[in-house]
């Protein structure tokens, strides 16, 4: 065999294998008769092409297109192979199923009697559909509803139960608590209705007030848009003022009076250091030391003083009447020979009485 030969040979085999792996992975069976079905669902939420179709858990076929209705975009079309060795009746519905809780979506074909010749599904047949949840899925129609009744019957027994038995146990202890704290909810409910009864006329009367002064609003409008309109005017004057320049000469003159303070401050430092001396001074005087305090406080001191004044007044006049007692001139180197003479209304002789 040529080499040309085996090269085409082993390309028709390789496309028929491609081919048969495409048709294997969408469910379909090559060298197997099949019937092709087509179910309505309205929500094909985690069904994709290849999943499977089952009967009774066992595989027989798979999905083979999904598509929508074009005439009804709430309806999807679900094409399915079914081999050809199951005979399905005319009433088999199709289910959507659940896989699981993290698996996909199948479809599991149920029927009741087997068929014979007129009675079963013929190719391209059109079959009801249904879609089922995770537990329905789970669990067969006839065993979901046992099961739903044993669990109303439960929780009914559950419920009738409560509030029997033991009084300490927690659930009892819950109950009770429940019901103080309805009773105490009414309670409650019905001291907010007394107080808002009573408090009815006084929120008339507010409403009252409210609607007066609603009124002498409206009647003052024109009043408050006077007032409003001088506002604007101010803010206006305000605005276009040169408040800055003010606010300077304000600075200015409040430094002027910082350095007026200051100085006043320095001089009232001054005049309290003055002060202090003078009151040193005057509390030596009164404590008797110094000469001026002596002057002040020793009478003798002071009469002494007195009279030695009027003694030297006394010698200056005398001085001043007689000066040849004192002082002897003479021109030619004679003696000066006059006698004294004595004052008339001597006052050396007259002493001033003393003052009491």
């Amino acid at each position: 065999m040529s080499r040309e030969a085996i090269i085409g040979l082993l390309s028709i085999v390789t496309l028929i294998g491609m081919v048969w792996g495409y048709k294997f992975v969408k469910g379909e069976v090559m060298l197997s008769q099949s019937y092709s079905f087509t179910t309505v669902f309205e929500d094909v939420s985690q069904l994709a092409v290849s999943s499977p179709v089952l009967v009774n858990g066992l595989k027989v076929g798979a999905v083979t297109n999904i598509e929508v209705n074009p005439k009804n975009t709430k309806e999807m079309f679900v094409s399915y192979n079914v081999n050809g060795e199951y005979n399905l009746p005319k009433t088999t519905k199709a289910y959507m199923i659940s896989d699981g809780i993290v698996g996909g979506r199948s479809l599991s074909l149920e029927y009741g009697n087997l068929c014979n010749g007129a009675d079963c599904a013929v190719d391209g047949q059109r079959l009801e559909g249904e879609a089922r949840g995770l537990i329905g899925s789970m669990l067969a129609g006839e065993d979901l509803g046992e099961y739903i009744t044993q669990i109303t019957d439960g929780v009914s027994k559950s419920l009738n139960s409560m509030g029997e038995g033991d009084p300490n146990s927690p659930i009892n202890k819950t109950i009770n608590n429940l019901q103080v704290t309805m009773e105490n909810m009414a309670k409650l409910t019905a001291s907010m209705d007394e107080m808002v009864r009573r408090s009815s006329t006084n929120l008339q009367k507010t409403m009252s007030n409210m609607e007066s002064v609603t009124a002498n609003l409206a009647q003052n409008n024109a009043q408050i848009n006077g007032i409003l309109s001088n506002l604007n005017t101010v803010s206006s004057d305000l605005k276009n003022a040169n408040l800055g320049k003010t606010v300077t000469n304000m600075g200015t003159a409040v430094d002027g009076a910082n350095d007026v303070m200051n100085s006043l401050n320095t001089t009232a430092k001054s005049a309290e250091v003055s002060v202090k001396q003078l009151n040193e001074v005057i509390a030596k005087m009164n404590s008797g030391d110094g000469t001026l305090a002596r002057l002040l406080n020793e009478k003798d001191l002071y009469t002494n003083l007195e009279l030695t004044t009027r003694n030297m007044s006394l010698l200056l006049q005398d001085l001043r009447l007689n000066p040849s007692r004192y002082v002897k001139v003479s021109v030619f180197g004679g003696k000066n020979d006059d006698e004294y003479v004595k004052p008339e209304n001597d006052p050396a002789f007259h002493p001033k009485k003393k003052k009491k």
